[in-house]
């Protein structure tokens, strides 16, 4: 399985690289007002308007100011575009399938976990991209993307 590695708050974790359309250095964004406290704004993407959210405020981590390690894992959710902040990019990873211990019960309550896979001492927790938001939360995205593209064609 190969992975995209990428850090947060001095952890390792990995999406599948099937659900990144790219990696980007974080540039400006514009924040959107009365937004979810981990949406962190919209950016123009080759004249296509992406929602950006942090990693770290979705997953309740401490926030801090961005660097020039930062990066946006740019996905597509339900057809549309979506941003991810983190703190830094590591690299493609190919995890073998038999080192991916699913989560256990106390962790299946974070949906968005897929696994946890080990590559001599790491520990990398998996994210599945897709569960990361709930339905309302999916929704509210696709709300900014209606509203945002309206606004730009007006």
């Amino acid at each position: 399985m190969n992975l995209l590695s990428f850090t947060l708050a001095d952890k390792e974790y990995a999406v599948n690289i099937d659900s990144v359309q790219e990696v980007r250095r974080v540039k400006k964004i514009t924040p959107i007002p009365r937004s979810m406290d981990f949406i962190e704004g919209v950016v123009s993407l080759r004249g296509k308007i992406v929602p950006i959210i942090s990693l770290r405020k979705k997953l309740g981590l401490p926030d801090i100011e961005h660097t020039i390690l930062n990066r946006v894992i740019v996905t597509d959710i339900n057809g549309h575009l979506l941003g991810v902040t983190v703190d830094s990019v590591i690299g493609v990873i190919k995890l073998d399938p038999a080192n991916i211990e699913l989560p256990d019960d106390m962790l299946k309550k974070t949906e968005y976990l897929s696994g946890v896979g080990k590559i001599g001492k790491r520990l990398i927790l998996i994210i599945d991209i897709e569960k990361l938001l709930s339905g309302e939360e999916k929704s509210d995205i696709t709300t900014i993307h209606k509203k945002v593209e309206v606004r730009k064609k007006e």
